[in-house]
């Protein structure tokens, strides 16, 4: 699928099978990598999410706007930091074996520049939310968007053009 006219006339003349088989393969057109990605993103997302949100309200409590804005910044980073580790693990299993082509480096390395990458985008988001927390007084839920965003963005450019073959 080589131009966005191809991949539309594709979807239109092709039952669900055919679809997602041809999804499956690994060469694609970059705005479906980039889809595929995304995919991939929502369920590393939804899990890191979960786990953040279970330690935010259960063992680190930060949901509460009545705890101190400077607890409820460090239980997110605490809380955030595990979650990260988690959902870390997710993307890359799921990126290394639907969206991108791996071999660029041996499975050891790709892993840790995949991390490496992924912790320094973390970091830059998970920084800025308890920073926003305490500096503007939103909520911890917005500070969370910060995060995600930012990551993203981040994170499918280094990937694709560093760590991993296509």
């Amino acid at each position: 699928m080589t131009t966005l006219a191809e991949t539309r006339r594709f979807f239109q003349e092709n039952d669900w099978r055919t679809i997602l088989k041809r999804l499956n393969e690994r060469d694609q057109h970059p705005l479906i990598q980039f889809l595929k990605y995304v995919i991939c993103g929502f369920g590393a997302f939804a899990f890191s999410q979960i786990i953040f949100f279970s330690l935010a309200q259960w063992v680190w409590p930060a949901l509460d706007s009545s705890i101190p804005q400077e607890t409820r910044a460090l239980h997110s980073l605490y809380s955030n930091a595990v979650a990260f580790f988690f959902g870390n693990i997710f993307a890359y299993y799921t990126n290394s074996k639907w969206v991108f082509t791996p071999g660029r480096h041996g499975k050891v390395v790709e892993f840790l520049l995949f991390s490496a990458i992924g912790s320094i985008s973390f970091f830059a988001g998970v920084f800025a939310g308890p920073y926003v927390i305490f500096k503007y007084g939103i909520s911890t839920e917005l500070a969370q968007v910060f995060n995600q965003v930012t990551s993203v963005a981040v994170n499918f450019v280094c990937r694709k053009f560093i760590i991993f073959k296509k």
